[in-house]
């Protein structure tokens, strides 16, 4: 349905790529619920007197008017607002983002006011670019003005998430470790050396030396007298 829309914004504002999204966060902001959907949305731009501005956008057609970047500052650029959140949440230049949003405008309320009547809610088709949208506005600075605020503990979440992970990966590393080692082999028990026989010590001469024999050559006694 904003095909065309999308490529035209794309390529006068400098928006390349971002054009769609910026469309998408332009239909959850005016179809958000708690601020009374399309019909709270333009109520914003009567506040911000530019009530017949709003008037020639129902229903589409020529006698659309267009508006200025100051309007929609007056109706749009409250803190927190659509301007704001989508010129950070794009990183595009806020007068970029404010001047395609005054030739979006009355285009897109000119197609969602057929008949110049408000409806109730949006066509399903447009309602999920909406749902798009509300993703995108969600990832918006609100997150980081909540770290912020958190203060110290903010400015160390980041290592304390850090060294969470890795004891975590060291624990889980460790376990595996332990579950995948072999069990340890038995060890053989060795007998202890049989210890040596003492040596026996020489035996002594127990025995007597043998007598020498008588000798020979020795003269006889002679039993005889002369």
């Amino acid at each position: 349905m904003f095909e065309v829309l999308i490529r035209e914004a794309a390529a006068r504002f400098g928006l390349d790529d971002k054009a769609l999204p910026l469309i998408q966060m332009l239909l959850a902001h005016i179809d958000d619920k708690e601020t009374g959907g399309l019909a709270g949305f333009l109520e914003r731009f009567k506040a911000a007197g530019c009530g017949p501005v709003i008037q020639s956008w129902l229903g589409g057609g020529p006698a659309a008017q267009s508006i200025s970047n100051s309007q929609l500052e007056a109706a749009l650029g409250a803190g927190g607002g659509l301007l704001s959140l989508a010129t950070e949440r794009l990183g595009l230049p806020r007068d970029n983002i404010t001047s395609a949003l005054g030739y979006l405008l009355p285009t897109i309320v000119g197609k969602l006011t057929l008949g110049g009547s408000i409806p109730s809610g949006l066509p399903p088709e447009i309602a999920s670019l909406a749902s798009v949208g509300q993703s995108l506005l969600a990832d918006a600075p609100a997150q980081l003005e909540a770290v912020k605020s958190g203060g110290g503990l903010g400015k160390w979440l980041p290592w304390i998430v850090i060294v969470a992970v890795v004891l975590i990966a060291l624990g889980y590393y460790a376990k595996s470790r332990t579950t995948d080692a072999p069990a340890a082999a038995p060890v053989a028990s060795t007998p202890a050396p049989a210890q040596a026989a003492p040596a026996q010590a020489p035996a002594s001469p127990t025995q007597p030396a043998s007598q020498p024999e008588a000798d020979a050559s020795a003269p006889k006694a002679s039993f005889g007298g002369s």
